[in-house]
């Protein structure tokens, strides 16, 4: 009679652990993509550079889907207990926010109170991101 038991990674410790690392590894791109956005929009705007403003443009489209994916992940997670509700009520308002942004951004070539408008709507964008970092790197129920 053979009796088969189960190995330490088939806890349900390690279940969604691909998750958690899925949710602080897009909401570290987030952050990290913003500051570049701003860096990249700002230099490109100031200095005249349309190659930079490119760049902005295109990781800003990028930037779009690391935020859905954000969202796919915290709800996952949010399922299996390993995120707090508010991260996903976060991701949610963030892809939101990222769609105005990409709006204002494009209308923004030929509106200046559109590109009035995208600057301080990065700055949500910034909180946003931060909470979203915060929420995705403290387990549910934990404060630091």
């Amino acid at each position: 009679m053979s009796t088969v038991q189960p190995s330490a990674s088939s806890t349900g410790a390690d279940e969604g652990s691909g998750i958690v690392i899925g949710l602080k590894i897009t909401s570290v791109l987030l952050a990290l993509g913003l500051l570049v956005q701003a860096w990249l929009g700002g230099t490109g705007f100031f200095e005249g550079n349309a190659d930079l403003i490119t760049a902005h443009e295109m990781l800003g489209n990028v930037f779009f889907l690391v935020a859905a994916v954000q969202i796919a992940l915290a709800f996952f997670a949010m399922q299996k207990g390993l995120a707090a509700r508010s991260l996903l009520i976060v991701s949610i308002l963030l892809l939101v926010d990222v769609v105005a942004q990409l709006g204002l951004g494009y209308s923004g070539r030929e509106n200046a109170s559109a590109i009035a408008w995208h600057l301080p709507n990065g700055v949500l964008l910034m909180g946003l991101c931060t909470m979203s970092l915060v929420l995705a790197w403290t387990r549910p129920g934990h404060r630091a």
